[in-house]
């Protein structure tokens, strides 16, 4: 079956279940087609179907005419056929061989009434097909000059501003901005000076009828250069190239975009609702340019009387349809140039290029969603768009919410592409507390929340970082105001949940945990330890701690003492109310969990596992595990907090479980990125079945291990295909643009269709999706809002936020100095008083049991 767009090969919206789409405005301009595909159904369509259409057309006429049964078979026939197309549609039965048959009956219809028309009425038709000409020419003018508005480099300031630049049927003012709307306004009348000009021209001169549409050509070029001359000293010259170029690209626009009519939501749509339909809009083209051409043709001699007056017949039809098929198009290419050229060329030359260095396109898209009329579209989050169907895929709340899951290769681009782009359009919203936990150390990423945050005017921005030579804000889990809500023992469980010193119940396991607890309580117990400096200062004196306990428990813990005196040494997890007295801001501004949840805000935790392998993780899980304590005191409605965790794998531990399975519903939600799943599995915990059944939002960036790739083709799902055998005889010079093997071409109309079961995402497509820079899959477990894809995987390309360029300008930034932030310098420790006689004791007493266990060995 031919068809004028290329079949789609997968849909994969769930249209039933998707709400109203029509008012979103996040206007993504989709474009599924290629070029080359563009370009030949728009010469197929100008050039292509208008000599069949006369051919039919005229043909149908003569015979009605020579025959009047055949006039009378027509009509009857149409409407048995009418009756017929009724009837299937009601039960369902309507088939693409049905609508085809039927729109082809109903163009060969219509352009022989229309030929017989414009014969009967000479004098006329060729007027009524210049003002349908116009009409349409005002319509796509519309609908090209909306899509350029909807460019993904205007903003909204400038989307707002040229808005009421738009070109309507109706006048409705003119603009500085857009100066070539004076000339669309007057389009009608300089379009009548030209009527008249040619006539006088083709009068004047004695030419042939045959001539007028050159010679109409040939005028409108006269009055375009000689209007744009009369206004110049007030408005610029427009370049005629350049009206051209906007010309053509505009009618390719309108007739091949949207093709599929994709209902997702964030679509770019064409303001004029009816001509939405690619059907439609093709149906308006062809009645214009069958308008133009017969109203063209039926001035062209009779090739009958020609053939009486000693002429040849054949070559006057030839010549006949040769006008017919070339003054359509010819005539429709310069009236809407000359009507809209100049004005698309303007909107073109104004809209396509970014005007605002410092806002990027995904900056402009997310402020389209943010600010967007329709208020479903603003819980959404846009994260991509579809590589099958090129539409804005959009994440709604409600799952993203339930947490996430980022997986991919080293060097996948997990971070530039996953991380950062939600990271910052959360932040963008301003509703919500942010926290970045970055492990590995992106100064890009860094750079870009702090820009994001300031841009908001509204969220402050706070890093805690555990760098010498570096600023830090204070955090010290010891003296969040939480806190004071705690027992000795609730918040020595949180220390030793962060430390991962849980090992829990398991026979021995469980011995070492009660050792580490027993002697972590005593000790805050007697001491009110306010930091791990102070608490390290008892840990390591055996000699203090056999006063308040059994030496023996001293002994099992010192795994505990080892770790608190390493975090002792971190300057920005130990501040205390003493320290910096000349800059009381640095005790003001220090984080605190329970603040984060009462004011949106954005704290970026900047913890390289290269500068400290051990520290870091552990600060990250300390921090993680006092929002969690904090979150369980605060009210429900509280200010919710979005976790960003890049390298998730280094704080992977067995209570990391309990914040999965329990922080969504205290307020929290985890965005978690690592490489492989297998990372998952430590000795520490395994959280690969906690992951999968408490994220809602899961993304693949690349696979490449065996164990991946068959996880991931399972969890594709799969899809029933239809497999139809047939024979028929073997067509030539089709082309890509129509079906070469379809069942409509089977001999003695049998087909033998078996239905068969096949992966969604075989495991050659996943490979190769993987290969491609910015794929990957993603799947939501469930649906809600405009997310409506059935639990199926969907293939995603996702967009850079920043140019490259401004990626590698990020990276260089310095690092930035702020009011209640402090230089973490080197022996910083060494400065601060301590208890040295303790201190040094401990240390003694560790060094003197080492040796002893060393000889022991020996």
């Amino acid at each position: 079956m031919f068809s004028i767009f290329p079949a789609q090969s997968d849909d994969l919206l769930n249209r039933e279940a998707l709400p109203p789409t029509d008012q979103t405005e996040l206007n993504y301009r989709t474009r599924p087609l290629t070029g080359n595909q563009e370009l030949r159904i728009v010469l197929l369509l100008f050039l292509g179907i208008l000599p069949v259409l006369t051919i039919l057309g005229v043909s149908l006429h003569f015979f009605c005419w020579l025959i009047p049964f055949v006039r009378h078979a027509c009509v009857a026939g149409g409407c048995l056929f009418v009756g017929f197309l009724f009837s299937m549609g009601l039960t369902g039965a309507l088939q693409k061989t049905d609508r085809f048959y039927a729109l082809l009956l109903v163009t060969i219809l219509g352009s022989s009434l229309i030929w017989h028309w414009c014969a009967g009425e000479n004098l006329h038709s060729l007027r009524v097909a210049l003002v349908v000409t116009w009409i349409t020419s005002s319509l796509i003018a519309r609908q090209v000059a909306a899509w350029y508005l909807a460019s993904p480099s205007v903003n909204l300031e400038n989307s707002q501003r040229w808005r009421v630049n738009l070109p309507r049927l109706i006048p409705h003012g003119l603009s500085l901005d857009c100066p070539e709307l004076l000339t669309y306004t007057l389009s009608p009348l300089l379009l009548i000076v030209a009527w008249i000009l040619s006539l006088w021209l083709l009068i004047e001169f004695e030419w042939s009828l045959v001539c007028w549409p050159f010679i109409f050509v040939a005028s409108l070029w006269l009055i375009w250069f000689g209007w744009h001359l009369l206004v110049a000293p007030i408005f610029p010259f427009p370049h005629p190239v350049s009206s051209l170029s906007a010309t053509w690209r505009g009618l390719i626009v309108f007739i091949t975009y949207d093709p599929y009519q994709t209902p997702a939501a964030g679509l770019f749509r064409f303001p004029t609702r009816w001509l939405r339909s690619p059907l439609h809009r093709a149906m308006l083209l062809l009645l214009t340019l069958v308008l133009l051409a017969f109203g063209c043709g039926a001035k062209s001699p009779d090739p009958f009387y020609v053939f009486q007056e000693g002429g040849s017949f054949s070559r006057q039809i030839l010549t006949n349809l040769f006008l017919i098929s070339v003054s359509g198009p010819l005539l429709f290419f310069w009236i809407f140039w000359f009507c809209a050229g100049s004005l698309l060329a303007r909107f073109e030359r104004e809209l396509s290029s970014a005007n605002d260095q410092e806002q990027s396109i995904w900056d402009n898209y997310v402020d389209r969603i943010i600010n967007s009329a329709d208020e479903l579209e603003r819980e959404h989050l846009l994260i991509g768009t579809s590589e099958v169907g090129d539409f804005p895929v959009l994440v709604h709340r409600e799952i993203y919410n339930q947490h996430g899951h980022l997986l991919g290769d080293s060097g996948s681009s997990k971070t530039a592409l996953g991380i950062t782009p939600q990271a910052t359009q959360m932040i963008a919203r301003a509703d919500s507390t942010v926290v970045i936990i970055d492990l590995k150390g992106d100064r890009a990423l860094f750079e870009s929340c702090r820009r994001e945050a300031a841009r908001t005017r509204k969220m402050r921005f706070r890093w805690l970082s555990n760098e010498v030579g570096l600023s830090s804000f204070g955090f010290n889990p010891f003296l969040q105001s939480h806190n004071t809500r705690l027992s000795v023992e609730q918040f020595s469980q949180q220390l030793l949940q962060g430390l991962s010193l849980d090992y829990g119940l398991q026979y021995g396991a469980g011995y070492f945990t009660a050792m580490n607890e027993i002697v972590l309580n005593n000790v805050l117990r007697e001491t009110g330890a306010r930091s791990f400096r102070e608490l390290s200062q008892h840990l390591t004196d055996r000699n203090w701690y056999k006063s308040i306990g059994y030496e023996e428990d001293w002994k099992q813990a010192r795994h505990l003492g080892s770790l608190v005196k390493r975090l002792a040494g971190s300057q920005s997890i130990n501040l205390t109310p003493e320290m910096y007295p000349e800059c009381p801001a640095i005790q003001q501004q220090a984080i605190d969990a329970s603040n984060l949840y009462a004011e949106p805000q954005v704290v970026y935790l900047w913890l390289r596992s290269a500068v400290e392998p051990t520290n870091a993780p552990a600060i990250a899980r300390l921090f993680l595990w006092s929002m969690f304590t904090a979150a369980s005191h605060q009210p429900a409605d509280r200010n919710r907090v979005y976790f960003y965790i890049d390298e998730m794998q280094q704080i992977i531990s067995d209570g990391i479980k309990l914040i999965f399975e329990q922080y969504r519903d205290l307020g929290g939600t985890i965005i978690g990125a690592h490489q492989t799943a297998s990372q998952l599995r430590k000795a520490g915990g395994n959280l690969s079945d906690t992951i999968d059944s408490c994220t809602a939002f899961k993304q693949v960036f690349r696979a490449s291990d065996l164990a991946s790739l068959e996880r991931l083709e399972k969890l594709s799902g799969k899809r029933k295909q239809k497999v139809a055998t047939w024979y028929q005889p073997y067509e030539r010079g089709s082309g890509d643009l129509t079906e070469r093997y379809a069942e409509l071409y089977a001999v003695d109309d049998v087909v033998r269709v078996t239905e068969e079961e096949q992966s969604r995402h075989p495991a050659e497509e996943l490979q190769a999706l993987s290969s491609r820079p910015q794929s990957s899959l993603v799947r939501f477990t469930f649906d809600s809002g405009y997310t409506q894809f059935g639990g199926k995987s969907v293939p995603l390309k996702s967009e850079y936020h920043i140019s490259y360029a401004e990626y590698l300008r990020r990276r260089q930034q310095p690092w930035p100095q702020h009011e209640g932030a402090f230089d973490i310098l080197p022996n910083r420790a060494a400065q601060l008083p301590v208890k040295e006689s303790l201190q040094a004791k401990g240390e003694q007493d560790f060094g003197k049991e080492f040796e002893e266990r060393g000889r022991a060995l020996l």
